[in-house]
């Protein structure tokens, strides 16, 4: 079992991503042309192994975007959907009635990701911010997400595909419980952080041994 969370610092965590949540509504805002929140309830650590079942049945499909994270933080970021969700997400960012997607095609593939890059930036953007991380001030290694990856498969494939190398050495990730809504429909999508062991170390550090900025 590597390093862990305690629930003080889940706390100060949440405060970062609620941050990150607040620069996320507004920039989704903007780019939609309406009104859209994204709240964050609370940041919970789960088990690896347990991790699919957070996201539906195991015998429904899933569709997630993934960005890589190197840097001071390593990691992945994922952003993950259900079926209809996601769809009518898509169609929200196309600004096409509810219910005109019905597959994954290449522009719903390109709104999820576009998503997720705003979305996943402004999370990481918060950490940064409000983290302090060692190094001389002002040459604080950068956080650095590559560019989202989208995926359509089952959620126990999804786990142990995309979370693959993390495995090897972290044995849980951090759940970051969202809700999105946009005129007063709510979209139910999965934000999950899985950093590598030296990533968790690094937070607990830095959440244990200072004050948010």
């Amino acid at each position: 079992m590597g390093q862990s969370l305690t629930e003080s610092q889940k706390r100060r965590l949440t405060l970062v991503f609620e941050r990150g949540a607040s620069d996320a509504t507004n920039a989704l805002s903007r780019w939609l042309g309406r009104d859209v929140r994204l709240e964050v309830n609370e940041v919970d650590e789960v088990e690896l192994a347990d991790a699919a079942d957070l996201l539906g049945p195991a015998d429904e499909l899933v569709a997630s975007c993934s960005m890589d994270l190197a840097g001071r933080l390593t990691g992945q970021l994922l952003l993950v959907f259900e079926d209809r969700a996601g769809m009518a997400l898509a169609d929200l960012l196309l600004r096409r009635p509810l219910g005109t997607s019905t597959s994954w095609g290449e522009l719903e593939q390109s709104a999820a990701c576009e998503t997720t890059n705003i979305v996943g930036c402004a999370y990481l953007n918060s950490l940064a911010t409000h983290l302090p991380f060692a190094g001389p001030p002002g040459l604080e290694e950068p956080l650095l997400p590559s560019p989202p990856t989208f995926r359509h498969e089952f959620a126990a494939s999804l786990i142990e595909f995309a979370l693959m190398d993390q495995a090897i050495e972290a044995d849980r990730l951090l759940l970051i419980k969202s809700r999105f809504t946009s005129d007063g429909a709510e979209l139910h999508w999965s934000l999950l952080f899985v950093p590598s062991g030296e990533a968790l170390r690094t937070l607990s550090s830095s959440l244990a041994d200072s004050e948010l900025q």
